[in-house]
């Protein structure tokens, strides 16, 4: 019995390490290209495109309410957006990924439930899967001329400050 529940143990082991491993690099083709043409409805029914955001840095968090990292990441880009959004920041909670009865109303839910004051977006799945999203959280950072500089996949110690050393750098420019 200890041997099947060692191999259980091992093959769960070895799912979630190849599952990160499928993980790494994701959109690391986006870097240098400019960020593809896209259309996101947020929450008030407003519509931002690369033209609306053009000459803004833009973070978009690609997230979903059943998921643990995406959740906590929320508070690193409340805090992004709070600090940086007067410098040209602006942070797009991108929702994908939901269930279908969640899907129109996830993301309005979260960010009134959470008092989160930064752009939140629903229905996104398309643009992840454009993108090459494989999991969440995926985070896309834009500079001001719409080209995407860095992506990042996963939140954990040292992302919220690797996120602002980002963000800080490319409001810079």
């Amino acid at each position: 019995m200890k041997n099947w529940k060692m191999i259980a143990a091992a093959s769960m082991l070895a799912v979630g390490a190849a599952f990160l491993y499928a993980q790494g690099g994701q959109g690391e083709g986006l870097k240098g290209k400019p960020f593809p043409a896209f259309k996101m409805t947020d929450t008030s029914g407003k519509v931002h495109t690369n033209a609306s955001l053009k000459g803004k840095v833009v973070l978009v968090d690609f997230w979903a309410t059943w998921c643990g990292p995406c959740k906590a990441a929320s508070p690193t880009m409340q805090k992004l957006h709070e600090k940086y959004a007067k410098d040209g920041l602006v942070v797009i909670g991108a929702n994908t990924y939901e269930q279908p009865k969640d899907r129109l109303t996830a993301a309005a839910k979260y960010q009134k439930d959470h008092k989160y004051t930064y752009t939140f977006t629903k229905e996104n799945d398309k643009l992840a899967s454009q993108l090459g999203a494989r999991g969440i959280p995926f985070f896309v950072f834009v500079d001001r001329k719409g080209v995407v500089r860095e992506v990042a996949t996963g939140f954990g110690g040292g992302s919220a400050e690797q996120f602002e050393k980002t963000i800080q750098s490319l409001l810079k420019k």
